[in-house]
């Protein structure tokens, strides 16, 4: 089922789920059950529909505000089948009406710009469905892109470790951080 991640990650002591925020989430084929349940444990959803009628800008402050609360850093996973399956044929869950590229990168920047990233990963990729290697290079794009936000936004080059860098990682991820 999708959203899988997303249930496991309510899971976790040290990812609280006030902070999981996701966005662009389909239109008629997202298992609602997922949905429901993710709304249940307090996670944070916005449909493109959401998106669409509150224009980009308030999305990025919404996502902004709940993903940073109390946090030191933003994990950023972009699931490329939130863009519009015309532009995108090559994944796993296409979804017509999705977002346009232009808005998921808009919508990627004003986030990356404003918030310590401490990584990111592009999901739901699939080569063997994608026509003339389109989802690949919007993939590619969305990694560009971020990198870029990245060095605008003083983030990179590093010239000093950050603070949410750990020396030692808690991988036991149903205790807290202390």
């Amino acid at each position: 089922m999708h959203t899988c991640p997303w249930f496991h990650a309510t899971n976790m002591a040290n990812a609280p789920a006030k902070n999981l925020v996701q966005l662009g989430i389909g239109g008629w084929q997202v298992p609602r059950q997922g949905v429901k349940v993710c709304r249940e444990r307090a996670t944070n959803i916005l449909t493109v529909t959401d998106i669409t009628e509150m224009g980009i800008d308030a999305a990025a402050e919404f996502a902004i505000e709940r993903a940073m609360d109390g946090t030191d850093c933003v994990w950023i996973s972009f699931d490329i089948d939130c863009i519009d399956a015309g532009f995108v044929p090559g994944t796993g869950w296409p979804e017509p009406g999705g977002l346009l590229p232009r808005e998921a990168l808009a919508l990627l920047g004003k986030i990356v710009q404003r918030v310590p990233v401490c990584g990111m990963e592009v999901v739901e990729v699939s080569p063997p469905y994608d026509v003339s290697d389109m989802t690949s290079l919007m993939a590619t794009r969305v990694i560009c892109d971020t990198m870029a936000h990245l060095v605008l936004s003083g983030q990179l080059p590093r010239t000093e470790k950050p603070d949410y860098i750990h020396e030692e990682a808690n991988m036991n991820v149903d205790e807290p951080w202390e």
